[in-house]
């Protein structure tokens, strides 16, 4: 008996089950903070430039902006975490699953493992995660390149390196999101962004339905214009 009541108390304790490592669950739907004096994005005051990141600040024009005219335009690392819109996290066999409403994205974050030697750059790039205690940390390499926020001036290298951290504060469901930035292209130094995603669970991911306008060189389509907007 005494051996049996040994036995249950280590299988609570033990950081083990089932050969698995126990870890914190944060499936769920979580939403981008909309309260009054909440911030969403939580950014340096001043970002730490290379001559060539302050020259694309610079050189930085919003009508150059892809989603100015193509709202269809792919979501790309790490202008993804900052969406203004829902974002399911769920885990297949231990693995994590990130699921953005806004153009419908995906991203399956590889455990415990090293981007292959052949592992072709992307616009979200590979991912490879791992736990830390009871922080889920991400890190991505491999990246086209891209801007540190979608709509903004600041860049990201293909040289980037980008850690995310996640993590639950205690007595909150809510997800932390803390991200360092690693890029000797554009910065003198690593930085840190970060926000606080709210678990919503009586929310659920929307089809995200999107209009691309055409180019800017081109006359619109206005059938097509008014064929899409009356797909909305």
């Amino acid at each position: 008996m005494r051996a049996l009541c040994s036995a249950i108390i280590f299988g609570f304790l033990s950081p083990v089950a089932n050969g698995q490592e126990l870890h914190p669950d944060f499936s769920g739907v979580y939403m981008p903070p909309v309260f009054v004096g909440s911030p969403t994005l939580i950014v340096p005051d001043v970002y730490p430039l290379t001559a060539a990141g302050r020259q694309h600040v610079d050189s930085y024009s919003e009508f150059d902006e892809q989603r100015q005219a193509n709202d269809c335009t792919p979501e790309s690392m790490p202008g993804v975490l900052w969406l203004g819109a829902a974002m399911e996290l769920s885990f297949e066999d231990g693995v994590p699953v990130f699921h953005y409403e806004r153009g419908g994205t995906v991203r399956t974050i590889a455990m415990n493992a090293n981007a292959p030697a052949a592992q072709p750059a992307s616009a979200l790039g590979y991912s490879s995660g791992s736990w830390e205690d009871e922080t889920l940390v991400i890190e991505t390499t491999r990246l086209n390149g891209g801007t540190l926020v979608n709509n903004r001036a600041h860049p990201v290298s293909s040289e980037a390196k980008l850690i995310e951290r996640y993590w639950r504060s205690s007595g909150s469901n809510d997800l932390n999101l803390e991200l360092t930035v690693d890029d000797p292209v554009y910065y003198t130094e690593p930085f840190t962004m970060s926000r606080t995603l709210v678990y919503s669970p009586d929310d659920a991911l929307q089809e995200w339905v999107c209009v691309n306008l055409g180019s800017r060189d081109e006359a619109p389509d206005i059938d097509e214009l008014t064929r899409m907007l009356e797909a909305l």
